[in-house]
């Protein structure tokens, strides 16, 4: 016989925002979702929508479904989708509370809405909040969104500056406020007070969402990972934490403690670096092979699919966290027992913004001992100018890069010169690189800067040129026929303004200056800038003033930039 699946209950309703705020008892965001995270966009055009709806006269306006599960014995509602479009309401009915309350000077009436919309005053002075939200944010929400004007913990409550969400919920609140003073402006005070009473009555009655109510957590989770609602979508950072937390089971609490420790480590990094989904895909990608963003979730529900499994990726994914902030900041302290040169590897290759070779990195720490692990990060410098200089695909690039991080986590590649075997299939070979250095053109400032320092310091004999730190004195890459050259350089018709600009980038027509002579010479001819470039002290730069004539043009910007590949080998070697 074939085995019987006892499905879990799943039970929808019609329901309004207004009724489910004022009647759902025990209404609270679990502590494991996501704090709130509307702009100032989500919320306007929430407020627009219904204000269209309610100026036309609509019947209903739909905004999707709030998917809960209901804990009976405890006495909770939890949230899993629609904490957004509940806060913004709650917000929404505060501030025409605020409006009745303040201008309307109506208080008794401020008072009821409060009552029956946002707070609970039970025996004894407890206030029980319509809607709790996560732990972040339920005390900051509660004061400044729920509790009416004249409260004094209203008055004095500040959001705390390092939370996000709290500038969220202000910024939402505050704006919300505008709105509605913007709906009432032209009203009479009887009108204003009739507009906001329809205003309360429409989201109570005819602001429509879809009740579903589930049996248990795991089940609320996949509801949420299918249904497509109005509002901020989920990255696949949420759909894999809510994904975890389903299938914790007891070690739940372990599994959230491990999660947010991981993300305490990412937001040191700051917005940029600290994104989850992309230390998520790099880790994934250094022990299992090249792994798109948009797959990322699926793998991981393919492999990671039982309460030991979780637990054990969660251990992973927060231990790992610790290296992944390493390779990305230089002055980390993994790094106080390694020869400084790696600190400034690190910056060059933020400089360069390669991230395709992070998963390299990533499994190469596991691997490898300090001295191979510094000699890694230096080759990974060489072969990402390489690749960036000769125009190498990153989409190629970072399917190389996958390959490798994952033999090096099978411990197929133990060294680095077999990694670095594996590398020139695609990193250009020497004849290649100096064919195309000889003809690049780099409109990026630094990194033109840093091409033509570690050019000069290879034609001064330094051993180690892409290691030597940047001169303390103020030096910039100049361009010598400049962004817009005038009649003095004899560009006039369209064709030759095109050439020109053709050729501005050029590696060749950019030469490292001091910054005072570059002031001087700013947009001024040839023959001017000609003895300014004759007396650097950087001699790649007094080539351009050492030149016959009084013509800078294709021909000589191609024969300087012939001399400067021509030490771009030994600047960038294929492995050290």
């Amino acid at each position: 016989m074939p085995e019987t699946v006892i499905m879990p209950s799943i039970g929808f309703e019609k329901e309004t925002l207004g009724k489910i705020l004022r009647n759902r008892v025990g209404l609270k965001v679990p502590r494991n979702q996501r704090s709130y995270k509307w702009e100032d966009d989500h919320v306007k055009d929430l407020f627009d929508d219904l204000n269209t709806s309610i100026t036309s006269k609509s019947a209903e306006y739909f905004l999707g479904s709030v998917i809960i599960v209901a804990d009976v014995k405890k006495g909770t509602i939890e949230v899993y989708d629609g904490q957004q479009r509940l806060a913004t309401t709650a917000m929404i009915i505060g501030r025409i509370r605020d409006f009745i309350h303040s201008t309307l000077r109506d208080e008794k009436e401020a008072q009821t809405i409060t009552g029956q919309m946002l707070i609970s005053n039970e025996r004894r002075g407890v206030v029980i909040p319509k809607l709790r939200l996560s732990a972040d944010d339920h005390t900051f929400f509660e004061n400044y969104v729920l509790r009416p004007p004249d409260d004094e913990l209203r008055k004095n409550v500040q959001p705390d500056p390092k939370k996000e969400s709290h500038t969220l919920i202000k910024k939402a609140s505050d704006a919300i406020a505008l709105y509605v003073g913007n709906v009432t402006q032209h009203l009479d005070a009887p009108a204003q007070y009739e507009l906001l009473q329809t205003w309360l009555e429409f989201l109570e009655n005819r602001a429509r969402v879809i009740w579903v109510e589930v049996s248990d957590q795991p089940t609320a989770y996949r509801i949420f990972e299918t249904m497509n609602d109005r509002g901020l979508k989920l990255s696949a950072a949420d759909l894999v934490k809510n994904y975890l937390y389903s299938l914790a089971g007891e070690r739940e609490e372990e599994v959230i403690q491990k999660w947010q420790s991981m993300t305490g480590v990412l937001e040191s990094l700051g917005p940029e670096d600290g994104d989850v989904v992309d230390y998520l895909r790099y880790l994934w990608i250094s022990e299992n092979g090249h792994t798109r963003s948009s797959v990322l979730f699926d793998r991981i529900k393919a492999n990671v699919n039982s309460e030991s499994t979780v637990v054990a990726f969660a251990d992973k994914i927060e231990l790992r966290s610790s290296d992944y902030a390493a390779i990305l900041t230089p002055s980390h302290p993994k790094w106080s027992t390694y020869h400084p040169e790696i600190g400034m590897d690190i910056q060059t290759l933020r400089d360069l913004n390669v991230s395709q070779v992070l998963p390299l990195l990533l499994a190469a720490l596991q691997q490898f001992k300090p001295m191979d692990i510094e000699r890694l990060f230096k080759n990974a410098v060489n072969w990402s100018v390489r690749c960036l200089l000769s125009g190498v695909s990153s989409a190629n690039l970072e399917g190389h890069y996958s390959k490798n991080a994952k033999a090096i986590t099978d411990k197929k590649l133990t060294t680095i010169e077999a990694i670095a075997k594996e590398m020139a299939l695609i990193i250009p070979a020497d004849d290649q690189f100096v064919a195309a250095v000889a003809v690049a053109s780099v409109p990026i400032q630094s990194l033109a800067r840093y091409y033509l320092r570690v050019l000069q310091l290879v034609a001064d004999g330094k051993k180690e040129p892409q290691y030597e730190p940047s001169p303390k004195k103020s030096v910039t890459a100049e361009h010598i026929l400049p962004k817009n050259p005038g009649r003095e350089w004899g560009i006039n018709s369209d064709d030759e303004k095109a050439h020109a600009k053709r050729l501005l980038n050029r590696l060749g027509n950019q030469a490292l200056i001091a910054l005072e002579p570059n002031i001087k010479m700013s947009n001024k001819s040839f023959s001017v800038k000609k003895p300014f470039l004759g007396e650097s002290e950087f001699s790649l730069t007094k080539i351009a003033g050492k030149i016959d004539g009084e013509h800078w043009g294709e021909a000589e910007i191609a024969t300087r930039q012939r001399t400067l590949a021509s030490y771009a080998v030994k600047a960038w070697p294929l492995v050290v």
